[in-house]
């Protein structure tokens, strides 16, 4: 029998993606005792060197098997089970639209770090009869069997491959702590009556819309103490680690050693150690942003919190959605998926509401608490002025109070933009198409890329004066300051929290009483629960509302639902000012009346007419390069043949320079494809050639596609 063969003398042959390779699988031969099924984790010889792998499937070679090269060592399986990782794989290529390296991704950096020597194996119960006999011929088997006796340890890879498939040793597994008993608040009727439906529908796909301030946290709790008594883990996902640690903390507190936190800003070390518990089974609950939906543990639960949120999608390729991937892995691990928020994506509630996921609603705050007064200030009446006398009175008796405000501005920086007086010139970005904001370290700042330098005095171009325009969150806090002289004043936004672990600072002073005002961006309105936070301030709600997206009113809305509902979570009722341009659009009005259903109603009927999302499918196809002429023949080109190949029903729009027409330094365009159903403009989309362009779906989902 050859090196890399079979009982049976047939070759076996595994399909490679390697992390860094090509475009198409590789074929690689399977030594003797290696089982690399589908799904698992390798490292194999590329070139010159050992590249690290998932083998995708177990076909028979595309060439002569004898001129393969074999697997150099297998490292572990990626998911729980294999078989399922070996189809997400599958599933983010074909979903996506990307190649095999890109739709690997997302799975081989979760598995860095667990390296087959750091397994460590005990011998198998009842075998020790058998073993003398069966390694009475391999003298070295023997010896590192024996050395089990004294306990768990870790083996040579070659020596563990042979005596697991003689049955003789099992990979250790380390105690796992108890259950915990349950915790928290006894749940109120309402949370009774909810989890009441999230467990009658185990196994399905459920919405929980809770106002703010309703107690989801506490049902999501109890959701993954249920997983844990029935032997299973939990995947709790937040928007994003640093504005979650409210919830992360609260994870860790109620589930001790068996919570592990998963995302990229922890130290590689950090990572392997929580990877490490989970593979283990130490381990069995994920609280993490979108990235930890991949994480290696047997969920019977998955949560989505704030499933509205824009960041559980991948920005680059492949371009997932977190909430169809949990959708995908709850289908094929039995687990229930439980997607909450106070203000759904309107995608997910009209599904709720026709029936193809499950509704439950919890209309009302904990202990009766009212939800904040919202009252609409009309900046048309106030020109110039930062803060309306609404907003400087509710403000003024909030801090007399003891008690604590919130000022949101959706906008980065002192002044977001400056001119020049005598020509008109806007400085702006070398490597991006977007004009630099002004800051108060006097530099000019460029909030795509990041490029900074000295904010010019006078115009580069005629010499002119420079004059500054807008307002951004560093005007306020600087407007807050006079405002409210004594007044303790925070900020939180990109540049007050550039380090990691900076938000969660800013969180825990705020929450202890070390400010009186705090200011910031969106990240304000990220379920932070301070009990103190009796006022609320919106100082422009109308930026997000002009941007080319037809989801523009629906996000504007939700900000405003979010940012209002942080004000009033205690005993003191809560009150909100919303400062506007145009006080009689929808989503400001609905937001001031807490109408999630009226605002939904409205949109939902907009977009049929339209033909958006969810009643048709949009995908975007992004070109771009660092040759503009290129670019743009290329987007002309691949657009024409679209157009050509297009079957009935599909519309082909552009190609159009981006909203953002250059950023870091490439020139942008794009082509959008609309038609009622997804599949006629996936398979247009992919008649393009591999890799070139760049697909991006809406990020809706159908349960109805997996089940």
């Amino acid at each position: 029998m050859s090196q890399s063969g079979s009982a049976d003398g047939e070759l076996r042959v595994a399909q490679v993606v390697l992390e860094r390779g090509p475009l198409v699988p590789l074929d690689y031969l399977c030594p003797d005792g290696l089982e690399a099924t589908p799904g698992m984790l390798v490292r194999v010889p590329f070139r010159r060197t050992i590249a690290l792998g998932i083998v995708v499937s177990q076909e028979p070679p595309q060439v002569d098997a004898a001129r393969l090269r074999p697997i150099a060592e297998l490292v572990g399986p990626t998911l729980h089970d294999p078989a399922e990782a070996a189809a997400l794989v599958r599933f983010l290529r074909e979903r996506y639209l990307a190649t095999w390296p890109q739709a690997a991704q997302p799975l081989l950096p979760s598995v860095r770090g667990f390296l087959p020597e750091a397994a460590r194996w005990e011998a198998a119960a009842g075998r020790e009869e058998e073993a003398g006999e069966l390694l009475r011929r391999a003298p070295r088997q023997l010896e590192a069997y024996e050395s089990l006796h004294t306990g768990p340890r870790t083996l040579p890879a070659a020596l563990a491959r042979q005596l697991q498939r003689k049955g003789l040793i099992v990979r250790h597994r380390p105690q796992r702590p108890p259950v915990p008993a349950a915790g928290g608040p006894e749940p109120t009727p309402a949370q009774a009556g909810a989890l009441a439906l999230l467990r009658a529908g185990q196994g399905g796909v459920h919405l929980l819309h809770g106002v703010t301030g309703s107690g989801k946290t506490e049902i999501y709790f109890r959701l993954i103490e249920d997983a844990l008594q029935a032997g299973r883990g939990a995947i709790l996902l937040v928007p994003e680690i640093a504005l979650s640690a409210q919830l992360v903390s609260l994870v860790q507190e109620r589930f001790g050693r068996r919570a592990a936190v998963l995302h990229s800003a922890v130290g590689e070390a950090a990572r392997r150690s929580a990877l490490q518990r989970l593979r283990s089974g130490v381990a069995d609950v994920v609280v993490g942003p979108r990235s930890a939906i991949f994480a290696p543990v047997d969920a019977g639960v998955v949560i989505i919190d704030e499933q509205h949120e824009a960041s559980y999608q991948q920005d680059e390729s492949p371009r997932y959605h977190a909430q169809e991937v949990a959708l995908r892995r709850a289908a094929h691990l039995g687990a229930t998926l439980v997607l909450g928020s106070a203000t759904p994506d309107l995608g997910t509630y009209h599904l709720a509401r026709t029936g193809a996921m499950g509704l439950v609603e919890l209309p009302e705050r904990i202990g009766g608490r009212p939800l904040p007064t919202v009252h609409v200030a009309d900046l048309r009446r106030t020109p110039g002025r930062i803060f309306s006398a609404e907003l400087l009175q509710l403000v003024s008796e909030s801090v007399s109070r003891g008690q604590q405000a919130i000022l949101l501005l959706n906008r980065r920086g002192f002044h977001p933009s400056m001119v020049c007086q005598s020509c008109g010139q806007v400085p702006t970005c070398p490597d991006c198409s977007v004009a630099l904001a002004y800051h108060d370290s006097g530099e000019a700042v460029c909030h795509l890329c990041g490029h900074r330098r000295k904010a010019p005095v006078a115009c580069p171009a005629c010499g002119g004066r420079m004059r500054l325009l807008g307002t951004g969150t560093q005007r306020v806090a600087q407007a807050a300051t006079e405002a409210w002289p004594g007044a303790r004043i925070l900020r939180l936004d990109r540049d007050a929290v550039r380090n990691v672990g900076s938000a969660d600072e800013v969180y825990r002073a705020f929450r202890d009483g070390a400010a009186d005002i705090l200011v910031g961006t969106q990240m304000v309105a990220k379920g932070f629960d301070f009990p103190k936070v009796t006022a609320v301030g919106v100082v422009v709600a109308d930026i997000g509302l002009s941007q080319p997206d037809f989801r523009a009113a629906e996000r504007t809305f939700q900000l405003l639902m979010q940012v209002s509902g942080r004000a009033g979570r205690a005993d003191a009722p809560g009150r909100a000012v919303i400062q506007t341009f145009d006080p009689e659009h929808p989503a400001v009005r609905c937001a001031v009346r807490h109408d999630y259903g009226g605002f939904a109603q409205r949109e939902l009927a907009e977009r049929e007419r339209g033909g958006y999302p969810p009643f048709g499918e949009l995908l975007l196809i992004g070109y771009s390069g660092k040759e503009e002429a290129q670019v743009a023949a290329l987007a002309q080109e691949r657009t024409a043949k679209l157009r050509a190949a297009a079957p009935d029903g599909v519309r082909v729009l552009g190609p159009v320079p981006a909203p953002i027409y250059r950023a870091q330094g490439r020139y942008r365009w794009q082509t959008l494809l609309l038609a009622a159903r997804r599949e006629p403009l996936r398979r247009l989309a992919a008649t393009l050639p591999q890799g070139d362009g760049d697909p991006r779906e809406t990020p809706l989902f159908d349960p109805r596609q997996f089940r």
